[in-house]
């Protein structure tokens, strides 16, 4: 039988100022697909003559990391140490990402520059606070054998000074079978907190992490976890849990919160705290970048995921991936 579920957990002003305050002593390592979102913003006067589509004139352009990058950036946003773990493309985007990072103090040594890929770049048009369209330039290529040696060397070497690691797989090929299973045996070998943003396909590859972080199609697409009327959710939960030898497994929920399953079969559900949301574009990155600080300096678990909430429910009132500060975060709590 569960444990009595909890409906409400709460972290106070003054606690999580005192969480936040040890994240600057922490250092997280990243390892996953980068990827720059380039924007267009702005605004839809008329339709155009060649296609029934949109005009929009374009008053600004703006850009900002995007995937792994963009965990890293939260990362740092909070204070806390990071390194990105990937592979990028000897092109423009490529190098954009690796400027962008290091304006950022975030470790590039583990971002290897692979000749003839494409650097991911997602392209959105926004006309007035709504998008309009997004144009993808990617490739989901297996990486050649000398870039995956180095990557995985160096994450794997990585782990010895590291408090955590987040796996933010995104299946354009940076996360590779033949690989992350000796990457998480040697991070949990040696008790670091691995957490794993996860790619549908890959889900059987995340097994002993810490916790795997995946939203509510996710979870029903990967593991068969359903919230609709008349299912049993919770009875699923647990079995990935045993199968998968994790600690923990948080779907994020969108409107209807958070559901955490940990432990001896115990289960909290976190209420969302987002009274407007403009856009959930990167929003799972923040929470995992909340979630691995928190875990990294000994936040416990339940309070950590209620941080991570909170913080979702603030970077979804912009629009576009966005990072939310250390003060910010703690001026979030009422």
């Amino acid at each position: 039988m569960s444990q009595p579920v909890q409906t409400r957990p709460t972290v106070t002003r003054e606690s999580a100022r005192r969480y936040v305050s040890r994240f600057a002593g922490a250092s997280v390592v990243v390892l996953g697909d980068v990827m720059l979102d380039r924007y267009f913003w702005g605004d839809v006067e008329r339709i155009s003559p060649e296609a029934p589509v949109p005009i929009v004139h374009v008053t600004r352009k703006s850009r900002r990391l995007g995937g792994a990058a963009n965990v890293a950036a939260n990362l740092s946003a909070l204070g806390v140490r990071s390194e990105v773990v990937s592979v990028r493309g000897s092109d423009r985007e490529g190098r954009e990402i690796a400027r962008m990072l290091a304006r950022r103090g975030i470790g590039g040594e583990g971002l290897i520059e692979c000749p003839g890929r494409t650097t991911t770049e997602k392209v959105r048009i926004i006309a007035r606070s709504q998008q309009v369209v997004r144009a993808d330039f990617e490739t989901d290529d297996a990486l050649d054998g000398t870039s995956c040696r180095a990557l995985y060397d160096r994450v794997r070497a990585l782990a010895a000074s590291a408090d955590a690691l987040v796996i933010s797989d995104y299946g354009k090929g940076v996360v590779t079978e033949s690989e992350i299973g000796e990457t998480i045996a040697e991070w949990r070998a040696r008790k670091k907190p691995v957490l794993v943003d996860p790619h549908v396909p890959h889900f059987d590859w995340y097994r002993g992490v810490t916790v795997i972080t995946p939203n509510t199609r996710e979870a029903q697409q990967a593991v068969a976890i359903d919230y609709r009327k008349g299912k049993n959710p919770s009875a699923t939960a647990f079995d990935v849990l045993g199968r998968m030898q994790l600690e923990a497994l948080l779907v994020t929920r969108g409107e209807d919160g958070m559901s955490l399953y940990y432990g001896k079969r115990q289960e909290v559900h976190i209420p969302t705290v987002a009274k407007h949301v403009f856009d959930v574009t990167g929003a799972g990155d923040t929470v995992i970048s909340v979630l691995a600080a928190g875990l990294a300096t000994q936040v416990d678990f339940v309070e950590a995921v209620v941080m991570a909430n909170t913080a979702a429910g603030e970077v979804i009132k912009e629009v576009g991936t966005s990072t939310l500060t250390a003060d910010e975060l703690v001026a979030a709590f009422e």
